[in-house]
């Protein structure tokens, strides 16, 4: 089955509506959520898809802004992929795509956040050539326990 992976269009909001439904999120929340980079705001935001047979197997949100050190940069979030689709070179096709998008606008970077237990996505972007930058810790304090 032929996968065409690509930019989406207004054309594609239902269908990517479908998809991040599929996957357990809200596309409408990811698209309208303002995002807040490690670079500040985002100036644009799009998302790159992969579609088969009209249906959206994979998408990932990018979102371009500026970083006071480097210039302007990409950040990729939400990427997904059916789990299907998993086990194939689709997750690196979709990063190919997001670095021709990057090349094309002049970006000096690419960045992700990926969390620690998902050593398989750390493994995607380590052979894309991504480099760990540096690591987060995240904490919490809690007041009271809860009730029910």
């Amino acid at each position: 089955m032929p996968i065409e992976v690509r930019t989406a269009t207004a054309r594609d909001r239902k269908k990517l509506q479908q998809f991040y439904s599929r996957e357990g999120l809200s596309f409408d929340r990811l698209a309208s959520r303002t995002a807040t980079l490690p670079m500040g705001s985002s100036s644009e935001t799009m998302f790159i898809i992969a579609v088969t047979d009209g249906i959206v197997c994979a998408a990932m949100k990018l979102d371009i802004g500026e970083s006071p050190e480097i210039g302007k940069i990409g950040f990729i979030q939400h990427l997904e992929i059916e789990d299907e689709l998993e086990s194939t070179d689709l997750g690196e096709k979709m990063l190919l795509e997001a670095e021709n998008i990057a090349r094309d606008r002049n970006l000096r970077a690419l960045d992700t956040v990926v969390s620690e237990d998902r050593p398989d996505s750390i493994k995607l972007y380590e052979n894309a050539n991504f480099q760990a930058e540096h690591r987060e810790i995240y904490m919490r304090k809690h007041f009271r326990n809860r009730v029910f």
